[in-house]
């Protein structure tokens, strides 16, 4: 059986002597680019709003140029969210190297647009990081203000009109790359200042609800430091020697190969090796030494299993969360994706916690959002409702922290999926700060999300803004006359607040 090839029909006029590949003319590109030429708005290219640039790094650097504590941070792909920069594994440079290279700095308002690997993921650089530097992956705009609001310039490119932009102009055959002078030439619709600062007034933000979120996670990670008398650091759980990793009923004599001496109280039913690498012991040390109060997850939370068909899921109107939906810095449940199930799902509901059994050094924990009375989800996530008098969200923030991490990591079965067997998750030692200091945790971790989705949200308007200008439905008239006000920050309570 054969395929017959795919034929685009494209006009001389459509037709681009240097780009002769039949993806670049695919109908939903020539339909978007169609819509925004006639949409009646100044179109000014990319080039002319702002200075181009890439770094002289590549993807592949030798530890020691950018594992520097601290130095410079160095964006990589990897880096680059919806908007927004994942900082869980900032690389960075020492000064010296920086400082060779100017003209790849990123500074606060630059946007960064990944090149490579990620076609069309943008982020805006935040005011706390006040200069970095980026690979040779990446493009970096450094935005003429003079000419447009980088807010919208922003807002522009995460729209589907300007996002097409970026994914279209892909070169290359194996591997998909971006251009810079492609990048150049892609077009944006520019408005009035008004409208520009109508959107870039949500864009803004909700960079402020991140910045406040940050925060408010850093407050309960000091917090929870604080009552560990540990901070919760790599360097905590780093087993250096023997000694480092050794404690009541633990006794360990030899790093490579690991050999330990085990005191028969610390045999929980367990008995294999792997309960007892280092870094599990450490973890478990750690928490012992703290002098806290310690219990297992089954004595502050039941694990239940409800099941759902993909059918009921769909005739219920239930919304799903995949892993790939679940952030491993966070926990925050993203809803940008639109993954259904294909089978049976579980079923939960509003701060029930979710810890992924696949691949825990993903670190996929989250709780179900507040918004959500009842969800389904992937049959990966084992699901926990916590015991009357236990708060949900001071639970769900340890066991996202190395504390927990660092106790299931090695206790799984599988070489190419590795899973963690939930009885085993059920037996994980949580450590119980004083009562008050728990619910100032699970405020901050509550706030945290919360203004987390409210930056999503934000996000998503203002690029509805954007598609609703250039299809012409966007009221411009109620904007310029102020009848139709941006989002302040005094309409979100946890920004009220500060989060802390």
């Amino acid at each position: 059986m054969t395929t017959a090839p795919s034929a685009v029909w494209v006009g001389p006029a459509q037709l681009r002597p240097s780009r002769l590949a039949a993806e670049f003319y695919r109908q939903e590109y020539t339909e978007l680019e169609d819509q925004l030429d006639r949409s009646g708005h100044e179109l000014v290219v990319l080039g002319k709003l702002g200075r181009l640039f890439t770094g002289p790094f590549g993807s592949k650097l030798p530890a020691s140029l950018y594992d520097t504590p601290n130095g410079v941070p160095l964006l990589r792909v990897q880096n680059i969210g919806d908007l927004f920069l994942d900082e869980t594994d900032l690389a960075r440079i020492p000064l010296e190297v920086h400082e060779d290279i100017h003209r790849s700095k990123l500074e606060p308002g630059d946007l960064a647009l990944a090149k490579a690997g990620r076609l069309g993921a943008l982020a805006k650089i935040p005011a706390h990081i006040q200069e970095c530097n980026i690979t040779q992956h990446i493009i970096g705009v450094r935005v003429r203000a003079d000419k447009v609001r980088g807010s919208y310039l922003a807002a522009f490119f995460l729209s589907r009109f300007g996002n097409f932009q970026l994914k279209r102009q892909g070169i290359g055959t194996l591997i998909k790359y971006l251009g810079i002078e492609e990048t150049r030439a892609a077009k944006v619709a520019v408005p009035g200042r008004g409208v520009q600062d109508y959107i870039g007034a949500k864009v803004e933000l909700a960079e402020r609800c991140r910045a406040v979120s940050s925060r408010s996670w850093l407050a309960a990670t000091e917090l929870l430091e604080a009552a560990l008398g540990a901070p919760l650091t790599s360097e905590t759980f780093e087993v250096k020697s023997a000694s480092n990793v050794s404690g009541s009923g633990y006794e360990v004599t030899s790093i490579r190969p690991v050999a330990a001496l085990v005191s028969p109280a610390r045999l929980v039913g367990a008995i294999g090796a792997q309960f007892f690498t280092p870094r599990r012991a450490k973890a478990i040390l750690v928490i012992e030494q703290s002098g806290l109060r310690a219990k297992r997850l089954s004595m502050l939370a039941d694990r239940f299993t409800k099941r759902v068909s993909a059918d009921e899921v769909q005739a219920r109107g239930l919304s799903y969360i995949g892993l790939a939906q679940v952030d491993s810095s966070t926990g925050y449940v993203s809803t940008a994706i639109d993954e259904q199930p294909s089978s049976s799902s579980v079923c939960f509901g509003a701060r029930d916690i979710l810890f992924s059994k696949l691949r825990p050094y993903l670190n996929k924990v989250a709780i179900c959002p507040e918004h959500l009375e009842e969800a389904a989800g992937s049959t990966e996530l084992v699901t926990y409702r916590t015991k009357p008098g236990v708060d949900p969200y001071y639970l769900f923030f340890v066991l996202r922290s190395p504390l927990v991490l660092n106790q299931v990591i090695d206790i799984t079965s599988g070489s190419t999926h590795p899973r963690v067997a939930p009885d085993l998750i059920d037996h994980v030692l949580v450590p119980l700060a004083e009562e008050p200091v728990q619910k100032r945790i699970g405020r901050l971790a509550r706030a945290a999300l919360e203004l987390m989705r409210r930056a999503s949200l934000l996000v998503e308007d203002a690029k509805a803004d954007v598609e609703a200008l250039v299809e012409g439905t966007l009221d411009v008239q109620a904007i310029l006359s102020g009848s139709v006000k941006a989002p302040a920050a005094d309409d979100i309570p946890e920004l009220a607040k500060d989060g802390t």
